[in-house]
């Protein structure tokens, strides 16, 4: 029987902004950084940086004080190895205050922002498909394409309640628009300050980067699904509605999907993953649907309370 975990863990909510169209080119001689909400720093074919704003956010200008008034968030890029962001806010905040993000492919963006092969079909090994275009049997696929993406960091100061992996966004149209809902949201969690086994090691560690003393939301990742092992490490898996998964924002009370949340067993700060096989186990529980699509795919933070500082010093995102 499938249980829901009491584990309190931090809330995901989605972005209801829009990436400006204009993307920041740093120079190759100097660093850069923008505090601008929703700046965003070009990273080439990998897709871009984003300094990712809020609306309806827990938390603005007006109502912070003290050091999270001057510096609430920041993105930065020094060179294509150390890249990444700053966060500073009140420990007692709940909820998303803040989700910077590598972006790549569609984000609430009017298409797929030059993202190669996006967006991907999704269906089973050997399943029987047909290109809606072609009758040839020719035309029929065996397996769907890998997402192959690496990515190292280093997180710095962390405070509070946060979360750090990908964020996958699934449509059931190959044509998804900036006003397109995702009929299903895949998270993979890589480290996190709930995670509990890394809490219990960290406990009387006073260097340690990871708070033992969060204060937690009221949330959970939702009923549990089990524990599965991909990619070399064990997840477990949780699935949460949509609606549930909101906070109260009525601009997502008509997304009738899931959110499905792979949180790693052990926090991890360098991680080689192929998307699709965390796709393909939630097709096989008959989760998701085939023949939908995966559009984008986020690396980044998302921010509940506190400080801290993320760098990049590898990532890569690649479909065939």
């Amino acid at each position: 029987m499938k249980k829901s975990t009491t584990f309190k863990k931090p809330i995901f909510a989605l972005a209801t902004f829009a990436i400006s169209a204009s993307l920041l080119l740093p120079g190759a001689a100097s660093a850069a950084e923008s505090s601008n909400m929703n700046d965003s720093y070009s990273l080439g074919s990998n897709g871009y940086l984003a300094n990712t704003g809020w609306a309806g956010m827990n938390t603005t200008k007006d109502t912070m004080t003290g050091e999270n008034q001057d510096s609430a968030q920041s993105i930065f890029y020094d060179t294509n190895s150390s890249f990444g962001y700053n966060w500073a806010y009140a420990k007692d905040m709940t909820g998303t205050q803040y989700s910077p993000a590598i972006s790549y492919g569609w984000n609430w963006t009017p298409g797929y922002e030059n993202a190669g092969n996006f967006p991907v079909q999704i269906y089973k090994d050997n399943e029987n498909r047909r290109n809606n275009n072609s009758s040839s049997s020719s035309s029929r696929q065996s397996q769907m394409k890998d997402i192959d993406t690496s990515v190292s960091y280093s997180t710095e100061n962390a405070t509070g309640d946060y979360s750090t992996g990908y964020t996958v966004f699934i449509h059931n149209t190959q044509w998804a628009g900036a006003e397109s809902k995702p009929s299903a949201i895949v998270k993979l969690v890589t480290s996190t300050s709930q995670n509990a086994s890394t809490v219990m090691e960290n406990k009387n560690d006073s260097t340690a980067t990871t708070n033992e003393n969060m204060t937690t939301t009221t949330a959970t990742w939702g009923e549990s699904l089990g524990t599965v092992s991909l990619d070399g490490a064990n997840w477990d898996v949780y699935r949460k509605g949509m609606n549930s998964d909101m906070e109260g924002q009525s601009n997502f009370n008509t997304m009738d999907g899931n959110v499905y949340t792979f949180v790693r067993t052990e926090n991890a700060d360098s991680v080689d993953l192929n998307i699709s096989d965390f796709i393909k186990n939630l097709l096989d529980r008959n989760e998701l649907k085939s023949f939908d699509y995966v559009s984008g795919v986020k690396f980044g933070t998302d921010v509940m309370s506190g400080n801290g500082k993320l760098t990049v010093s590898n990532w890569s995102i690649n479909a065939q």
